[in-house]
């Protein structure tokens, strides 16, 4: 961010993010699967994961979707990769990449 630039922040969902968040967990609602290696996978929302993140209880603690909403893709460390159950952030199972940023 430039010097001198600042952030906008609101509520959303009881947590304080950048104004622009509620569209990206919005975009990331119309993802519903990744291509992992040539096979479709299911996404795995927010609280169907196998740790309890206490999605009954609150939003996502990194990317403020509340329960049953799927995570923001590639901005999200909660998310669960759905072939290896690892991190999906950050696991080594090969995303074909669908859009034009690489996410």
């Amino acid at each position: 961010m430039p010097q001198g630039e600042e952030k906008n922040y609101i509520l959303y969902n009881g947590v304080r993010v950048i104004e622009s968040w509620p569209k990206e967990v919005e975009e990331a609602q119309q993802i519903p699967t990744y291509t992992i290696v040539g096979a479709e996978f299911a996404r795995i929302p927010y609280g169907s994961e196998y740790d309890d993140y206490g999605a009954d209880r609150h939003p996502c603690g990194d990317c403020a979707v509340l329960n049953g909403q799927l995570h923001v893709p590639g901005r999200c460390d909660v998310e669960r990769c759905p072939s290896c159950g690892g991190q999906a952030y950050s696991c080594d199972c090969d995303y074909e990449e669908d859009d034009e940023d690489g996410e």
